[in-house]
């Protein structure tokens, strides 16, 4: 045992000499004290207040500037200037016949050719018509864009529900083949 405390001596008193030595904690504080003095901190100078100008608001024969339909009309014209409508052309030209149907009740029946050009025959309320590449079909500005022996395709100008215009595809296909 005493081999045992005279080793754990000879380790333990070095550690006790180098405990009672010089502090770097002194050096330590002498710089950081050097570092204050020599650093002067930087302040921009505040600009000058702006002189406040008092506008009275007479409410006689003036409309609320918070009423609702300010607000709404905002929306309205940010939206319009975001999503122009696209059906604006098409209010001054003359309307087809086949416009007044919904494009659900009309029915692709065939096809034929006129003058070297494909017609489109298509049937609406038990009405056939004759339909050409450019006519318009339908409630929404359906344009038709191509005429083929199974098809008539067409893009469609619409509102969605939140009043955004779009265009759309739609297609005819001819009666009794398969969507």
């Amino acid at each position: 045992m005493t081999i045992v405390f005279s080793r754990a001596c000879i380790f333990l008193l070095p550690c006790a000499l180098l405990a009672c030595g010089p502090s770097r904690q002194e050096t330590l504080k002498d710089w950081m004290a050097e570092e204050r003095k020599s650093i002067t901190p930087m302040v921009k100078k505040i600009p000058e207040p702006k002189p406040f100008f008092h506008l009275a608001y007479e409410e006689v024969g003036s409309s609320d500037p918070f009423a609702r339909q300010f607000f709404v009309a905002a929306a309205v014209s940010a939206q319009q200037k975001g999503n122009p409508d696209l059906s604006s052309p098409h209010k001054s030209r003359k309307r087809d016949p086949l416009e007044e149907y919904a494009l659900e009740t009309i029915v692709f029946v065939g096809t034929m050719e006129k003058q070297g050009r494909a017609v489109g025959l298509v049937r609406a309320q038990g009405k056939v018509f004759q339909v050409l590449t450019g006519q318009y079909i339908g409630k929404n500005l359906g344009k038709v864009l191509r005429i083929d022996e199974s098809s008539i395709q067409l893009r469609e100008v619409a509102q969605d529900q939140d009043g955004m215009w779009l265009q759309r595809d739609a297609t005819l296909r001819i009666q009794g083949e398969s969507k």
